[in-house]
């Protein structure tokens, strides 16, 4: 398994927006990506402009062909990351199950 998590820094006024297209996302991955076993979005209660992405995914494959879905391409490529200041992806493997 390997967990990703992905910190969004949404620009002023944008928020909304993302969130509609990270909804959409979600729905997608969870009709068409099963070995993505979670897809959990977090919003800081500190920064409302601060999203966190947590996602697990089977294996390696299964995170690069994320990366390949027409979804992935035509919602976070397209019309969700043009929305943010910043974003900061780290990957993590488990160490104690």
């Amino acid at each position: 398994m390997i967990l990703m998590t992905v910190k969004y820094f949404v620009k002023d006024g944008h928020l909304d927006e993302v969130l509609a297209g990270l909804r959409e996302m979600k729905e997608q991955v969870s009709a068409h990506e099963p070995d993505c076993l979670v897809y959990q979005v977090w919003q800081s209660r500190d920064e409302a402009n601060l999203l966190l992405l947590q996602e697990v995914y089977a294996d390696e494959p299964a995170l690069l062909a994320h990366r390949e879905t027409p979804h992935f391409k035509s919602i976070l490529e397209a019309r969700v990351i043009p929305l943010l200041n910043d974003r900061v992806r780290e990957f993590y493997l488990p160490q104690i199950q």
